[in-house]
């Protein structure tokens, strides 16, 4: 137990607000389109491959997991692209606001630097 009083006074925390300007968008979520260009270019592989005729010699696993790396690759970058096309589009349609910046600061009081009870100096 300490005989520390728990009514010390506290110092008052001193607040400051600014005001500023900002701009406000939607912006799309790149992983989002790009792992949803992935799996159209996984779709359109398989697709691609069942529809396509094959010889018989060659497995169906291999020749989809041969082009399926194309397509993975080829779906990610279709899928960016729309993505920052997109961003440009919806870019224009930003507003401007103004915000508020509300800082608080608490001032240090001259008892933080003294030792507590069980404190090692």
């Amino acid at each position: 137990m300490s005989t520390a009083p728990d009514d010390l006074p506290q110092p008052e925390p001193q607040v400051s607000a600014t005001r500023d300007e900002v701009r406000v968008r939607r912006a799309p979520k790149y992983p989002v389109f790009i792992f949803g260009g992935i799996v159209v270019g996984v779709v359109v592989t398989l697709i691609a491959v069942v529809a396509a005729p094959g010889d018989d010699q060659t497995p169906f696993a291999q020749v989809f997991g041969y082009f399926v790396l194309y397509g993975i690759a080829i779906g990610a970058l279709v899928g960016a692209i729309v993505a920052v096309i997109l961003d440009a589009i919806l870019s224009r349609r930003g507003r401007s606001v103004e915000g508020e910046r509300t800082v608080v600061e608490t001032p240090e009081s001259d008892e933080a630097d003294q030792p507590v009870d069980g404190e090692l100096e």
